[in-house]
């Protein structure tokens, strides 16, 4: 009897555990969903996954990607969308999904008229892909854009072929592989350069970001690609240095008292690290 109570202690506590998690983070667990089937479904040979790639942007700030495949088609980016299975007066499968592709927000619908706006999940992804195409080197047409959502989402507006649900995106990234943008040998080379940009950042602005996307963006009622480069993104004739005190990356600012350049930190007020800019011929 001892036995079968511990047997079943077992069984059950990762069950409820699940089901907590998916109740109270349901886009964390979409997008792990997502990369257990990229992972199931994609030859790691000819594809390489990589997951919550946070990156610095252009302005000093960062922005995070949820799924990137590369594989011979280009660069997949692919921001993933949960809703549904977060209201728990009905059954999953009954939210709406409402938009166009020039829309600002996009609007998810439940029963009983619960709606929450969101912000195009397609305008979202093109930031992304700016900021890979820069930390890269590589141009813009090499990188094809995925938003992915739950399946329990129903699409009630025409949405465009890269919209999809989780179920679909192997599929698609497969029937794109034909278009041999990149060479077979430079796909290990290319997301390495992608995880080397993301290891720039340090905890507190990774931390920093993900408390800025809380508090900000709540649910609201044909030939070879050119090689890619690890060096720093440019600003001016100088490399853009990294913050001496959080390793943040520093913005070109002026001096009011003589007007003279200096380099400070992009996360001012919290860090008020600088750097001296260094004179130009």
């Amino acid at each position: 009897m001892t036995t079968l109570l511990v047997l079943l202690c077992l069984f059950v506590a990762p069950v409820l555990a699940l089901c907590a998690f998916i109740k109270w983070n349901p886009g964390a667990f979409g997008e792990w969903l997502l990369h257990v089937m990229l992972v199931a479904k994609l030859d790691k040979s000819r594809f390489r996954i990589l997951r919550n790639v946070m990156l610095p942007t252009e302005d000093g700030a960062t922005t995070q990607i949820d799924h990137i495949v590369v594989c011979a088609g280009g660069v997949f980016v692919i921001e993933t969308k949960t809703y549904g299975n977060n209201d728990t007066r009905k059954r999953p499968g009954s939210c709406w999904i409402f938009g166009s592709p020039g829309d600002r927000e996009w609007t998810a619908s439940y029963p009983r008229g619960r709606k929450f706006r969101f912000q195009n999940p397609i305008r979202q992804n093109f930031k992304h892909i700016a900021t890979l195409s820069d930390c890269l080197g590589i141009p813009r047409e090499y990188f094809k854009s995925v938003v992915a959502f739950a399946g329990m989402a129903k699409f009630k507006t025409e949405m465009p072929p890269d919209v999809m649900h989780f179920a679909d995106v192997p599929g698609y990234i497969q029937v794109h592989e034909k278009d041999d943008l990149v060479k077979l040998e430079q796909i290990p080379e290319v997301a390495e350069v992608i995880l080397s940009w993301q290891a720039t950042l340090s905890r507190e602005r990774t931390a920093a970001h993900v408390e800025n996307l809380r508090k900000n963006h709540p649910p609201r009622q044909a030939s070879s690609i050119p090689p890619a480069s690890a060096e720093p993104a440019q600003g001016g004739d100088a490399a853009v240095p990294v913050c001496p005190k959080c390793g943040a990356p520093m913005v070109l600012r002026t001096r009011k008292s003589d007007g003279g350049s200096f380099w400070g930190c992009s996360a001012y007020p919290r860090c008020r690290g600088i750097r001296d800019a260094q004179p130009t011929a």
